[in-house]
């Protein structure tokens, strides 16, 4: 089912909350031996609607009036109100021993023994605000794995294989005119 929400998005005012800058993220992540990358399961709609905001997402279906209990896709502040969430709860991890993007989230640490606490840490704190997990989408005990795009390991930031397959299995010119093509 899709539901038209354009003219609750125009009466509604824009949530301004900023998305973490990628780059930052991505730094904040080398010299990190083990890393797990959890995926949030279909973030959006884990999201309650306030009580007084469901009867603005009414919709009429074959069987009568229904409207969400759950932030559907499509309103016009999801994005804003989902990173508002996560930043807040993950607000004592954040820089320290976890990144999130938006539903991407790394556990970074520096050794196995760490990680287990860290990753303990963070699946007791999913669990405490009832927020699940794609496990589909998700890597424990990583040295390596994209992360936004990028390649991320202890020795640094590499550029995502997947991206750039293209240029180098390109064959190397042979003649100064396949240069100039």
């Amino acid at each position: 089912m899709c539901v038209d929400f354009r003219t609750l998005n125009q009466a509604c005012p824009k949530d301004t909350y900023p998305l973490p800058l990628i780059d930052t993220l991505v730094d904040r992540t080398f010299r990190y031996e083990i890393m797990s990358f959890l995926d949030a399961f279909s973030g959006y709609h884990q999201i309650r609607m306030a009580k007084e905001d469901e009867e603005k997402t009414a919709f009429i279906t074959d069987f009568g009036t229904c409207c969400y209990n759950i932030m559907p896709f499509g309103l016009k502040n999801v994005g804003a109100t989902y990173e508002h969430m996560i930043d807040a709860v993950f607000k004592d991890q954040r820089g320290r021993n976890l990144e999130a993007y938006v539903d991407d989230v790394i556990v970074k640490s520096k050794n196995l023994e760490g990680h287990l606490d860290d990753l303990r840490e963070t699946l007791d704190t999913l669990r405490r605000v009832n927020l699940k997990l794609n496990p589909a989408w998700c890597t424990f005990g990583a040295a390596s794995e994209k992360f936004l795009g990028y390649l991320v390991s202890a020795r640094g930031i590499e550029a995502n294989p997947d991206k750039i397959s293209a240029i180098v299995s390109m064959p190397a010119p042979k003649m100064a005119k396949e240069i100039q093509n």
